[in-house]
């Protein structure tokens, strides 16, 4: 009994990898949607006093692929982090320090170039990398009085990546940079100070494709 529920087992893995492999030689377009975790911190700011740490957060996407080995994908993301800004203030000799963890919401159209550098109808290993556009967000308010206003809009960059796919399964590891600084330059007392802000992201995803 125990030996046929084996091989009924065995026979039906075989077959759902048959039709799975069928179905993968013949499509070339594809949609996913795909989330995890998101590392991020920033350039070392141009202001002597200030400091910015890095974060944790998380993203969640979706996405349109056209292609098999190479392929062109068009995407779109939300990415939450939280990072730690720190002001030093001293004034009249006396020194005070601002400090709160600021929570940042950006919402990115990416469009990507592949190629599978192992390719087979079960399991894939790939390379991929290309441009994106955004634009950041701040939901709530912070000590320091930063605004959506504040923000550099549109925000540029590139991304790079590795990818694995078992299946319609996908693991993504990216790295995305942003070009443009983050945050407009400030202006005090006629002084226009750059923060030196360009924002730097690690995301590790998980996902679906059908």
């Amino acid at each position: 009994m125990k030996t046929s529920k084996k091989y009924l087992l065995i026979s039906f893995i075989s077959l759902t990898s048959l039709l799975y492999a069928n179905k993968a030689q013949s499509q070339l377009f594809f949609l996913g949607i795909e989330g995890g975790a998101t590392y991020s911190w920033f350039n070392s700011p141009k202001i002597d006093n200030l400091f910015t740490s890095d974060g944790w957060g998380w993203n969640l996407g979706f996405y349109a692929r056209y292609g098999k080995k190479s392929y062109i994908q068009f995407g779109f993301d939300w990415t939450r982090s939280k990072n730690i800004f720190r002001l030093n203030i001293s004034e009249l000799g006396i020194d005070s320090i601002l400090s709160e963890e600021i929570e940042f919401h950006s919402f990115d159209f990416s469009i990507k170039f592949g190629y599978n550098v192992f390719y087979s109808p079960m399991f894939k290993v790939r390379v991929y990398a290309g441009p994106f556009i955004g634009r950041s967000f701040l939901f709530t308010g912070n000590i320091f009085e930063f605004s959506n206003d504040d923000f550099r809009t549109p925000q540029w960059g590139v991304i790079g990546g590795l990818g694995f796919q078992f299946m319609n399964f996908i693991i993504d590891a990216e790295y995305s940079y942003h070009i443009n600084d983050l945050f407009k330059p400030l202006t005090i007392d006629d002084q226009v100070i750059k923060f030196g802000s360009n924002l730097q992201l690690i995301n590790i995803k998980v996902g679906f494709m059908f």
